[in-house]
């Protein structure tokens, strides 16, 4: 604590109390600012902020006790040490004092030995307090900035797994970005207030696959029935792969891998849920897949055009597809447009 930086400021309606209180604490190093009233008082701190103030009570306009509330209810100056010094005796006075926000109360007649100790260790007390503020503010700054460390690490192993998983079916891991993108879009329009952890989570939609024999994975032509009980197995793998997390971002992604082959009227899997059984996020990145696997060559089809598919979605309207999230779709369908060109020339150049 260095006193020379230290302002004190006395505020008192007797000049000769002024003088002396002044001239004890110059004597310590204290830079003294001096009012002889309340309203003097306030306007002063309202210029700049004192690191102590010694008040008294009984002054005329505005006694202590008014001006050591306004100080306490001022964001600004509530944290600033209020030290009432007065010849009031009475208890009723002393509590009074404290109700309103002082940390301590001299009393009148003072001794100047009492006067320097009390101001020495309440100086020290803020400077203690303002010490451990800042190290809990660094402490929050550090666990936050940790925080978001361990988001983005998520994130990043997510997305990477996820163009893992489409790299092994001859995908790009462009897939899952689009798919991510136009998951994101949906959320937005929808209204969820999870629309970027939606986002975050959409890349590790077909993880399960990673589970699934190549023979079958990349099959060229139609799966047989046998082959397509096998595929099927990849949501509820996924679901599992991710679901022993508790963290928020893998707790998504878990529902995700396991619903977003569900269909609006129950004929999907793996639990043939049905309309608002199946949760918000596995419609949406349900409509996203395959509204981008529908525009791309996969191996068993060619890439279909944009009139093709906004015929099949509308077709599908309230049978494969949420009926809300079909409209928001078509009626917004030039930003999708947008995205999908905007993917294309990342892509392509």
């Amino acid at each position: 604590m260095d006193i020379k930086n230290i302002e004190i400021l006395i505020v008192d309606d007797t000049p000769a109390n002024l003088q002396l209180l002044a001239s004890i604490l110059k004597e310590e190093g204290y830079k003294i600012r001096p009012a002889s009233s309340g309203r003097l008082a306030l306007d002063s701190i309202s210029k700049k902020l004192p690191d102590l103030i010694l008040l008294d009570i009984r002054m005329p306009d505005m006694d202590g006790y008014e001006v050591c509330s306004r100080l306490k209810q001022n964001p600004l100056t509530k944290n600033i040490p209020v030290l009432f010094i007065s010849a009031l005796t009475d208890v009723n006075d002393k509590l009074k004092a404290f109700n309103v926000g002082g940390l301590d109360y001299i009393n009148k007649p003072f001794q100047i030995e009492e006067v320097k100790a009390r101001v020495s260790t309440h100086l020290q007390l803020k400077a203690l307090q303002s010490s451990m503020e800042q190290k809990i503010s660094e402490g929050i700054d550090e666990i936050q900035s940790l925080s978001r460390e361990i988001i983005e690490t998520q994130r990043e192993l997510i997305l990477t797994m996820g163009e893992i998983c489409e790299t092994r079916s001859h995908e790009t891991g462009m897939h899952v970005k689009r798919v991510a993108d136009y998951s994101f879009l949906l959320a937005q329009l929808y209204g969820c207030s999870d629309a970027d952890l939606i986002k975050q989570a959409s890349p590790m939609h077909d993880i399960g696959k990673v589970a699934i024999p190549d023979y079958i994975l990349n099959k060229p032509g139609p799966l047989t029935e046998a082959e397509w009980v096998v595929m099927k197995t990849h949501s509820e793998l996924g679901f599992h792969m991710l679901s022993v997390s508790q963290r928020p971002l893998l707790k998504m992604a878990a529902i995700i891998a396991q619903q977003h082959h569900e269909k609006w009227d129950g004929s999907g899997y793996p639990q043939a849920l049905k309309a608002d059984e199946i949760h918000i996020a596995g419609r949406i990145s349900g409509f996203a897949d395959v509204l981008d696997a529908l525009g791309h060559e996969r191996c068993y089809k060619k890439a279909w055009e944009w009139d093709r598919i906004l015929q099949f979605i509308e077709v599908q309207r309230a049978k494969h597809f949420d009926p809300r999230l079909t409209d928001l779709f078509f009626e917004h369908i030039d930003q999708f447009v947008a995205l999908a060109e905007q993917h294309r020339k990342l892509e392509h150049g």
